[in-house]
């Protein structure tokens, strides 16, 4: 007859021993677990830090609200994307020009400026934020003047900046010229027998001396507003080859500056808030201002200076005098006459002796500048429209007052987190870097 088995007996110590052992593995799966979270988690947060978070962090803030480091990447490829552009079509104007050694060098130092710029990441990275904190600053002053710019409005830029006039090519309007036709009073005729009409105010210059204008070119320049679009020069085109155009501009944005459509549309709208908010600034500057009609004797020493005032207290005649001694060479024959002018156009001695004089025919004492030492005659003194330079000028000078003054009264904070996160794309061209 076969044995039946009996099931072993488990000791209190085995079951005891089972049971420790049960709770030993299950810790150390939770143990492994957690570990495993964690790391999902750490993973997970570094991939959100670099995908997002670190995106919506404030480069600034200006009364509290953020100006992240996404708006700060984005407008730096653009400002990249159009110093580029500019500092090609400034190697054409070098190119086009280098028989003339003056234009060629002109030429050659913006483009340098424009390539430190571009190889400088905290040059580049400074100007970027203070762009965004200015159109922060003009969105909110136009809100409070109801001032919008439309979606329409916005296309309309795009139509004319490629040459495309839906409702007929606008007719440029003529400048009227500043002055109208002076009669002068015999005593003025009498001080400059050597010219019936008073030769016109010279182009502005830091000089009674006068000088070449400096040739016009297209330059890229850090602005108080966002910087200007470089559109290709507009010729008159269809609508099909307006989108066919405005469809490659897009392209190139995309693929070489990572900026899409709604991105430069906003750039746009700013550039276009900034027109009318500056418009608003400034429309009350004054359109007209003192001008004088004077002439100068210049020379090199105090000592021809006396010589000078105590011939023409004798009688000496002012224009005599002048083609005699006068160091300026570009008036002397002429009487020392410097025509009319508006104040910024001479060096600050000369400009505040000759405004401050106020009798046609005064003569001041001798006016020490870098240049020498000028005898100024008072030949003429009245208002008249200021010159388009002039005026434009002055209205720069409020409108970055009010700018500077609105940043004062604001708490605008700059961080430090863009400082090795400025793009470097789009890059520049082979042979641009030279």
């Amino acid at each position: 007859m076969a044995k039946t088995s009996r099931p072993a007996v488990v000791s209190r110590k085995q079951q005891s021993r089972v049971e420790k052992e049960r709770q030993q593995r299950r810790i150390v799966l939770m143990v492994t677990i957690t570990i495993a979270v964690a790391v999902v988690l750490i993973l997970g947060y570094g991939l959100l830090d670099t995908l997002y978070l670190q995106n919506i962090r404030p480069v600034a803030t200006v009364d509290g609200e953020k100006i992240t480091l996404e708006q700060f990447q984005a407008r730096a490829r653009f400002d990249r994307f159009q110093l580029i552009q500019t500092t090609l079509q400034l190697a054409q104007y070098q190119q086009l020009f280098q028989a003339d050694p003056n234009s060629a060098n002109y030429f050659t130092s913006q483009i340098q400026l424009n390539l430190s710029k571009l190889n400088d990441p905290t040059q580049l990275g400074n100007q970027v934020i203070d762009e965004l904190i200015n159109e922060f600053i003009i969105r909110r002053e136009a809100e409070k003047r109801g001032i919008i710019v439309t979606d329409d409005e916005v296309n309309k830029v795009f139509q004319e900046a490629f040459g495309f006039f839906p409702e007929g090519t606008p007719t440029s309007e003529s400048t009227a010229t500043p002055f109208s036709t002076a009669t002068y009073s015999p005593q003025q005729l009498t001080l400059a027998p050597y010219t019936a009409t008073p030769t016109e105010a010279p182009p502005p210059t830091q000089s009674p001396e006068t000088t070449e204008a400096p040739l016009e070119t297209p330059q890229a320049t850090a602005t108080t507003g966002p910087t200007s679009t470089p559109f290709p020069t507009p010729t008159a085109i269809t609508e099909e080859g307006f989108k066919a155009s405005l469809e490659n501009y897009l392209s190139t944005l995309r693929t070489e500056a990572q900026i899409d459509e709604k991105t430069f549309r906003e750039i746009v709208r700013s550039s276009l808030l900034y027109e009318r908010v500056f418009e608003a600034i400034t429309q009350d500057v004054p359109s007209e201002d003192e001008w004088v009609w004077a002439r100068h004797i210049l020379v090199a020493t105090p000592e021809e200076a006396a010589v000078v005032v105590e011939s023409l207290k004798n009688g000496a005649d002012f224009a005599q005098l002048a083609a005699q001694f006068s160091t300026d060479t570009s008036n002397k024959d002429r009487g020392g006459d410097l025509g009319w002018f508006e104040r910024g156009q001479m060096v600050s001695e000369f400009e505040n002796a000759v405004f401050a004089m106020s009798e046609i025919g005064q003569i001041s004492d001798p006016v020490q500048t870098q240049f020498g030492y000028h005898i100024i005659q008072l030949l003429g003194k009245e208002r008249r429209p200021v010159s388009e330079n002039r005026l434009s000028t002055l209205r720069q000078q409020k409108f970055d007052s009010w700018l500077e003054e609105t940043k004062a009264s604001l708490k605008i904070e700059r961080n430090e987190n863009w400082v090795n996160k400025v793009p470097t794309v789009p890059t520049l061209p082979p042979g641009l870097g030279f």
